[in-house]
C-alpha cells in the first residue's frame, strides 16, 4: 500500500522500498518476499515518470537473479525485457546483465519464453519498417541491448537459437529498413567488431555530393594512417566466431544491398564496413571462408549487368575500392611504423616517426643523388640563391634551398669541408642557431617552423660525421653558448631573473628553445659527438639540472625524451639519476620512458635496461613498482631480457600480488625455475593454485573479458586487456623441470578426471560450474605450450573438451571451452588434433600457429536444446486454491470482489470502476469492512494491477484505520473465515504446497461461483503470523504489521 501512494508520500514510499530491499540483502530473506510485493514493484515500473521506477527496476532485477521463479510467476521477466527498449541507458544495461545471467543455465533459462521474450528487443528494428512514429532513441537502446547479447557467450548462443533466427531477422531488417534503422544497425556492427569509422568519412559526407568519385575515397583512405591496435587475443578469437556466424547468415550480401542506398552516409559506410570485415576474414578465418567472402557473387553480377547502367557503375566503383584497399593495406603492413604515445598522469610523450609513402621516398632519394652529384657552378649558384652570404636577416633567407643543400650536396664530406673553409655559409647558419643570438631561440612554436628544426638536425648530423665538421663545431661558439645557457639554471650562477634565462619555463613552452635538447640528442648518437658534449661540459650542466629542486620538471622530461641511449655513455647515467629522483612523478615518468626505449629497440637493453627496471622494483612508490613490473613482464618476452633478470636475482616478496605476473615470467625459463625453486616458491605456489587460485583466475579473466567487451561504456579499453593473463600451470610447463613436477604432483590427472566427469552429465551448482571452468583454464594453458600439449594428447582429453563445447547446456561453459580450444591451437600438434575433430585454424605462412580456432560449421557449437517454458501462470506450481465460503459474504460484497477482480482487465476495468464508485456512494459502510478488505487483498495478491487501479482500490477503503486492533482482526479473519494453508515461498528448492481445495481451471479464474457453497479465488501465498514484521508508518500512533498482503 505504501509503495503505490502518490508523490505526496515519497518518504513513506522510499522507506517501504528500503524494507523490501532489506529482505533481499538478508540471507535467505528473499524467500520471505511474497508475490504481492513483486506485483507492486511491477506496477511502479510501468509508470515511466515515477521517481522510484529505477530503484524498483533494480530491485526486480535482483529478485530475478535470486528467485527467478517468483518473478516469473508475476510476469516480471517480460517487464525486464520490455524495459530494455524504454531506457534510460543504465537501466537497459542492468536489465541486459540480468537476462544474460538467466539465459546461462537451464534451470533459469526455462523461465524465458523461447522465440518470444528476447525478440522484444529486436522488434524495435522490425517495427521501424512498418511504423511511422518509431523512436530513434528506442533504436539506439535496442542496438545497445543486442550488442550486449552479441558480446557475451550466453547472448550470442541464444541469438543462434533455432538456426540463427534472431540474427537472420537483424540482417533482413538491415536489407529492408528505413534510413535511421540502417544507420543504427551499421553502427552496431562497427561497434561489435570494434572497428572505427575513418576520420575522413564526415568530410566526404559534408561535401553533400550525391555522386562522389570512388577515387576520392581511395585517396582519402591512402592518407589515413593505419593504426593496428594491439588486442587481447581472446577478442580476436571471439571476432572469428562472430564473423563465421554473420558470414553464414548473409551479412555481406545484405551490406551490398545497403551500399546501393541513395544516402551517401549509409552507402559509403556500408562499403567501408564490407572492406574492414573482408580484411578481418582474411586475418581470422580459414582460407576457404575467406575465399567465399572474396567472391562476392552478387557484386560481380551487378558489375556485369549492362541493362542497368547506374547499378553497374556503382558495383564497379565498389570493386575498385575493395581492390585498392586490399593492395594499400598489404603494403602498409610491411612499411608500418607506429607512433609511440606513452601516457602518464596526463603527460603525453610524442615520438613522431613520419611514415612516408614509397613514391615520396623514391623522389627524395633521387633528389639527394642528383644534389650530391651537381657540378661546382650549380652548387655555387645555389649557395648564392639562399641569400645567406648577402643578407644577415634570416627571414630573407631561402630556407627551402638551404634544406636542399644540406640534405644533398653538403652530405658530401669533401664539398662540406670546402664550403666551411672557403665561405661563411655554414658559419652564418650555425650563428643563427646560437642561443644568445636570439634568432632561432626566439622563434615562437608554430606549425610552419618545423623546417628550422629539421635543418638544424641535418646540419649537426653532417658536421659530426666528418673530422673537419667536428673541428668546426669545437671552434664555434654554438656549443659553448648552449653550455653557458644551461649553467644559468644553476642557483649559484648569479642569474636570479628568470627572464634573463634562455631556458626559462616560459621560453621552453612558447619558443624553439626546447629544441636545443634535440640537438644535444643528435650529438649523443656518435662517439665524436659525445666527446664534444664532454668538452663543453654540457653533460655536467645536465647533471646539475637533474639535481635542481626548484620544480623544473619540464626540463627533466625534455632531457629524458631528447637524449639518445644506444651508446653506453652519460645519457644512460643521467637517466638512472632521474629514475632515482626525489620526486615520484619524475621517477614514474622516467620508468615509463624505459618502456618506449624497449619497444623502439634500443641497443643492449638486456645489459642495462633490465638492471634499471629491477632497481625500480624497490622504489618507495607503489605506482613505480607496478609500472616496473609491467614493463619487465613485457620485456621478458625476449629470452635475453629474461635471462638478465634471473641473473640479477631480485627480491620480489615485498611486492605481494603485484609480483605474480613477473614471477610467472621468471618461472617460464629453466634458470628461473631453479632460482624460484631454491626458496620454495614453485611448490608452495603450485599447491595454492591447486586449492584456490585456479578459481580466482576464472573470476579475474572473466572480469578482464567483460571490460574488453563492455558495450555500455564509451571507453571500454583497459590497460589490463592487452595480453593474456598469465596462468601458473601454463608458465610451469614451459620448462622440462616444470613438466616433471606437474607429473609428480598428479594435478593434471585430477584436472582430466574432473573434465571427464562433467562432460558426461549436466551440472547445476554455481560452485561446480566455477570448479569446472578453473580446471578447463588450467588444462588450456598447459596445452598452449610445446612441452605441455603432450599431457593432453596422452590423456585424450581434447575430445572431451570439444564435447563440452558442443553439447553443454550451460552457455558460459561453452564459451570457456571455446577459448580453451584456442589456447590448444597455439601449438602445431594441437591444431592437427583439433582439425581431426572438425575445428579449423586460420592459414598462416611459414608454419606459424595462432591461438584461434573455429568449428567447420557454427551450428555444431552455437546451439541450445529447445527448452520447456515454466514461466506461464498456467503452470500449476504458481497457483493453488484458497476457498472462501460463500456464506462469508453477502451479494453486495461478492459483487464488490468481482468488480475488484475485473479491474485487472483493461477491457472491463472502466465499467468495474464505475460500478465500484456507485456502490461506494450508495453503500459506503461496506468499504469499512475488514473482512471484505481481506478478500480484496487476496485478489490483489493474485492479479496484476496498474498503479492507478491499486490507488483507486486503496482509496475505496480509506476509511479503515490500520491500528493494531485492525491488524489483529485481519489475522483472525484469515485464520477462521478463510481456508488458507500455511505460507510457502516460491523457491527452486521448496515445492509449493496446495490447499485442500481443487485447482481452478485458468479459463474460470474469474467465475463468480464454482459451486453452490464456495467462491474460488487464486492466491499463491497465505498469512503466517510467526513471520509478521513490525513496520512504522508516517503516523506514530498507527502501527502496521507486515503480512503477505500488498
Amino acid at each position: 500500500r505504501a509503495l503505490v501512494r502518490d508523490y505526496r508520500f515519497e518518504l513513506e514510499r522510499m522507506q517501504a522500498l528500503k524494507l523490501v530491499r532489506k529482505f533481499i540483502d538478508t540471507p535467505k530473506g528473499v524467500k520471505l518476499i511474497p508475490q504481492s510485493i513483486v506485483y507492486v514493484l511491477i506496477s511502479v515500473i510501468e509508470q515511466m515518470e515515477d521517481k522510484l521506477r529505477p530503484l524498483c527496476m533494480e530491485t526486480l532485477n535482483e529478485l530475478a537473479i535470486r528467485n527467478v521463479k517468483l518473478v516469473a510467476s508475476c510476469g516480471g521477466i517480460k517487464i525486464i525485457f520490455s524495459a530494455m527498449t524504454e531506457g534510460p541507458m543504465y537501466l537497459t544495461e542492468m536489465n541486459m546483465l540480468t537476462v544474460i545471467y538467466l539465459l546461462d543455465t537451464e534451470k533459469t533459462r526455462n523461465y524465458i519464453k523461447p522465440e518470444v521474450d528476447l525478440e522484444i528487443i529486436i522488434s524495435a528494428f522490425s517495427d521501424s519498417y512498418s511504423k511511422t512514429n518509431y523512436s530513434e532513441e528506442q533504436l539506439k537502446l535496442s542496438s545497445k541491448a543486442i550488442l550486449a547479447l552479441f558480446k557475451s557467450w550466453t547472448g550470442m548462443t541464444y541469438l543462434c537459437f533455432q538456426d540463427k533466427r534472431a540474427i537472420n531477422i537483424i540482417i533482413e531488417t538491415l536489407r529492408i529498413s528505413k534510413s535511421d534503422a540502417r544507420k543504427t544497425l551499421l553502427q552496431m556492427i562497427f561497434d561489435l567488431f570494434q572497428l572505427k569509422i575513418p576520420k575522413w568519412f564526415n568530410d566526404i559526407i559534408k561535401s553533400k555530393k550525391k555522386n562522389i568519385d570512388i577515387n576520392t575515397l581511395i585517396a582519402k583512405k591512402k592518407e589515413e594512417r593505419v593504426n593496428e591496435e594491439k588486442k587481447l587475443c581472446f577478442i580476436n578469437h571471439y571476432h572469428a566466431i562472430l564473423l563465421l556466424v554473420f558470414k553464414e547468415s548473409g551479412l555481406f550480401e545484405a551490406l551490398l544491398e545497403v551500399s546501393k542506398d541513395e544516402q551517401p552516409a549509409i552507402s559509403y559506410k556500408a562499403i567501408i564496413l564490407i572492406d574492414e570485415l573482408i580484411l578481418l576474414c582474411n586475418k581470422l578465418l580459414p582460407f576457404r571462408h575467406t575465399l567465399q567472402v572474396y567472391s562476392l557473387p552478387t557484386l560481380f553480377k551487378h558489375a556485369t549487368n549492362f541493362d542497368d547502367e547506374v547499378l553497374r557503375h556503382s558495383a564497379t566503383d565498389t570493386l575498385s575500392y575493395f581492390n585498392s584497399m586490399k593492395i594499400n593495406k598489404a603494403k602498409s603492413i610491411t612499411a608500418q611504423q607506429m607512433d609511440e604515445i606513452e601516457k602518464n598522469d596526463n603527460i603525453i610523450l610524442y615520438k613522431i616517426n613520419e611514415t612516408k609513402g614509397r613514391t615520396q621516398r623514391q623522389i627524395e632519394n633521387v633528389k639527394i643523388i642528383m644534389g650530391y652529384n651537381i657540378d661546382e657552378m650549380h652548387f655555387r649558384n645555389l649557395i648564392n640563391d639562399t641569400q645567406v652570404l648577402t643578407d644577415k636577416d634570416f627571414t630573407k633567407w631561402n630556407w627551402n634551398i638551404i634544406q636542399d643543400l644540406i640534405k644533398g650536396p653538403l652530405m658530401n664530406h669533401k664539398r662540406l669541408e670546402e664550403t666551411i673553409k672557403t665561405t661563411k655559409f655554414i658559419k652564418r647558419i650555425l650563428s643563427f642557431y646560437r642561443p644568445l643570438s636570439h634568432q632561432f631561440s626566439d622563434i615562437l612554436k608554430k606549425k610552419n617552423v618545423k623546417n628550422y628544426v629539421e635543418i638544424g638536425c641535418e646540419l649537426i648530423t653532417n658536421l659530426v660525421a666528418m673530422s673537419e665538421g667536428i673541428r668546426f663545431l669545437s671552434e664555434n661558439k654554438f656549443l659553448q653558448q648552449i653550455s653557458e645557457c644551461l649553467l644559468q639554471l644553476d642557483p649559484f650562477s648569479g642569474i636570479t631573473d628568470q627572464n634573463q634565462q634562455i631556458f626559462s619555463k616560459e621560453r621552453m613552452e612558447k619558443t624553439l628553445t626546447s629544441e636545443y635538447f634535440t640537438f644535444i640528442g643528435i650529438l649523443c648518437k656518435t662517439i665524436d659527438g659525445i666527446k664534444l658534449l664532454e668538452r663543453f661540459k654540457i653533460f655536467h650542466a645536465l647533471y646539475c639540472i637533474t639535481e635542481l629542486r626548484n620544480g623544473r620538471e619540464d626540463l627533466i622530461r625534455t632531457i629524458v625524451t631528447s637524449l639518445d641511449y644506444n651508446i653506453n655513455s652519460h645519457s644512460r647515467i643521467i637517466l638512472s639519476k632521474i629514475m632515482t629522483s626525489t620526486y615520484k612523478h619524475t621517477r614514474l615518468f622516467a620508468t615509463d620512458y624505459l618502456q618506449y626505449l624497449f619497444r623502439s629497440g634500443v641497443n643492449d637493453f638486456w645489459e642495462w635496461g633490465i638492471n634499471y627496471l629491477s632497481i625500480q622494483l624497490y622504489d618507495p612508490a607503489i605506482e613505480v613498482q607496478k609500472k616496473a613490473v609491467l614493463i619487465l613482464d613485457e620485456a621478458c618476452n625476449d629470452p635475453r631480457n629474461l635471462e638478465s633478470l634471473v641473473k640479477l636475482r631480485p627480491s620480489l616478496e615485498h611486492l605481494g600480488e603485484n609480483a605474480n605476473v613477473l614471477l610467472f615470467r621468471v618461472l617460464s625459463s629453466t634458470l628461473g625455475f631453479q632460482y624460484l625453486s631454491d626458496f620454495g616458491f614453485v611448490e608452495r605456489e603450485m599447491d595454492e593454485w591447486f586449492e584456490i587460485k585456479n578459481e580466482n583466475y576464472v573470476m579475474k579473466i572473466e572480469l578482464i573479458l567483460e571490460r574488453a567487451f563492455n558495450t555500455f561504456t564509451s571507453k571500454n579499453r583497459s590497460p589490463d586487456v592487452n595480453d593474456v593473463l598469465p596462468h601458473f600451470y601454463g608458465q610451469l610447463t614451459k620448462t622440462p623441470q616444470g613438466c616433471s613436477l606437474l607429473e609428480k604432483k598428479g594435478h593434471f590427472k585430477h584436472f582430466v578426471d574432473t573434465i571427464r566427469t562433467y562432460s558426461n552429465k549436466n551440472i547445476m551448482s554455481t560452485s561446480k560450474i566455477l570448479k569446472l571452468k578453473s580446471v578447463l583454464w588450467a588444462v588450456g594453458h598447459i596445452g598452449s605450450t610445446r612441452n605441455g600439449i603432450r599431457f593432453l594428447i596422452e590423456e585424450g582429453i581434447i575430445k572431451h573438451i570439444i564435447k563440452l563445447a558442443e553439447n553443454s547446456t550451460i552457455l558460459s561453459i561453452k564459451g570457456t571451452c571455446f577459448f580453451i580450444l584456442g589456447l590448444i591451437a597455439n601449438t602445431s600438434k594441437g591444431c592437427i588434433i583439433l582439425k581431426e575433430y572438425g575445428w579449423e585454424t586460420p592459414f598462416l605462412p611459414y608454419d606459424k600457429v595462432i591461438s584461434y580456432c573455429i568449428p567447420r560449421e557454427s551450428s555444431r557449437f552455437l546451439k541450445i536444446p529447445k527448452w520447456e517454458f515454466y514461466g506461464s501462470i498456467i503452470n500449476n506450481d504458481f497457483i493453488y486454491d484458497i476457498n472462501i465460503q460463500k456464506k462469508t459474504f453477502d451479494d453486495t460484497e461478492l459483487k464488490i470482489l468481482k468488480n475488484i477482480g475485473n479491474l485487472s482487465n483493461h477491457i472491463l476495468s472502466n465499467a468495474s470502476s464505475k460500478a465500484l464508485a456507485k456502490i461506494k456512494m450508495d453503500k459506503p459502510d461496506y468499504f469499512n469492512s475488514v473482512k471484505l478488505l481481506v478478500g480484496v487483498y487476496i485478489i490483489m495478491s493474485t492479479y496484476h494491477y496498474r498503479i492507478t487501479a491499486r490507488r483507486f482500490i486503496y482509496d475505496l477503503f480509506e476509511g479503515i484505520d490500520f491500528s493494531r486492533e485492525t491488524v489483529l482482526s485481519i489475522e483472525e479473519y484469515l485464520k477462521s473465515s478463510l481456508n488458507v494453508s500455511p505460507q510457502k515461498s516460491l523457491t527452486d528448492n521448496q515445492p509449493v504446497a496446495q490447499s485442500t481445495g481443487e485447482l481452478i481451471d485458468i479459463s474460470k479464474l474469474k467465475q463468480e461461483e464454482r459451486n453452490e457453497k464456495t467462491v474460488s479465488l487464486i492466491s499463491t501465498y497465505s498469512v503466517d503470523n510467526s513471520n509478521a514484521v513490525a513496520k512504522q508508518v508516517l503516523k506514530p500512533q498507527h502501527v502496521q504489521i507486515g503480512f503477505n498482503l500488498n
